[in-house]
């Protein structure tokens, strides 16, 4: 992993001069937040390494894993929108089916941004609440729908979005485009880093639905199956920011020595979560019996490792 420690043992990997490209990057990425991720996602798209794990693709999941932590140890903004429009591009191909199968192509091709919008459906399926979108028929018959998308990423004006929506009683998974009349993106702001990865809330008010963009597919076993690969991908960019970080620190010298303590329990903690996060990846192929480990909780642990390593190499430089 170019700026930190290769961690996963995978076949696929981004090109050296790619990443190069997206480290030298990074410093005005993380200033301007006006900063377009859409051409790295063209070239990454291109070279066939954000549809890994896919069943036509030419890699596994754990190459998918590989990629987006090679990704963040180079530009975390990059690695975030790269995972919000992997994410996008598995909910097409994989569940979307033919009716949505002329925007999968332009989101797996790169042509097009995919933005995941899942953070309601997953509260949904999990009964905490209901979803906030509903999907409703006007007088003359066409689908409109209307409400609130609290967070999604990736919000280009040519994305392509995935959520949930409330549609005559039944939750069903959407599939719409940002750009169309009636959808109004609310950018968030002070996300630091991730200023750049145009995230925000999105308000629909009377947005025409094309009947084909509705997944023929139930919701819940929707949910069951991407939540796992959504979490493990997270999971990744997490293990990628923590491997540059604490790859970055060599020797301790002067006062920083106290810290040779703290810095041995995050090489230790990030060698135990790389193997969580690396036999998820595994299990996410052939999905074989239970995941071997609880992918939520491994998910909160990267983020908590992520959060330590940065911190620590902060204090010790």
């Amino acid at each position: 992993m170019s700026n930190g420690l290769n961690v996963f043992s995978a076949r696929h990997s981004v090109s050296a001069d790619v990443l190069d490209r997206v480290a030298e990057l990074a410093v005005s990425v993380d200033c301007d937040s006006t900063a377009d991720r859409r051409p790295i996602l063209r070239e990454l798209a291109s070279t066939g390494v954000l549809d890994l794990g896919l069943s036509d693709s030419d890699g596994t999941h754990l190459d998918q894993v590989r990629v987006l932590a090679e990704l963040a140890g180079a530009c975390m903004t990059t690695a975030f929108s790269a995972w919000a429009h992997r994410m996008t591009v598995e909910y097409l191909v994989r569940h979307g089916g033919e009716g949505v199968a002329d925007l999968a192509r332009a989101v797996r091709s790169g042509e097009r941004p995919g933005s995941t919008a899942m953070a309601a459906t997953f509260r949904a399926a999990t009964g905490q609440n209901e979803l906030t979108v509903t999907l409703s028929r006007d007088e003359d018959g066409a689908l409109r729908a209307n409400g609130f998308i609290s967070w999604a990423s990736n919000l280009y004006d040519n994305a392509v979005v995935v959520t949930g929506m409330l549609f005559e009683g039944e939750r069903r998974i959407v599939a719409f485009d940002l750009g169309q009349d009636g959808v109004e993106v609310l950018p968030a702001e002070g996300l630091l880093a991730l200023d750049a990865s145009k995230s925000g809330a999105v308000r629909l008010e009377n947005v025409v639905i094309d009947p084909s963009r509705i997944f023929d597919v139930d919701f819940n076993a929707f949910v069951k199956s991407v939540r796992p690969t959504f979490l493990t991908f997270q999971s990744a960019f997490c293990v990628g920011l923590a491997a540059a970080s604490l790859s970055a620190i060599h020797e301790l010298s002067g006062v920083a020595v106290s810290l040779a303590e703290p810095l041995a329990e995050r090489r230790a903690d990030l060698a135990r979560i790389s193997n969580e996060v690396e036999q998820v990846a595994l299990w996410l192929d052939d999905r074989s019996g239970e995941s071997p480990y609880h992918v939520v909780k491994m998910r909160l642990d990267a983020a908590h490792l992520a959060t330590a390593a940065t911190q620590l190499e902060l204090a010790i430089r």
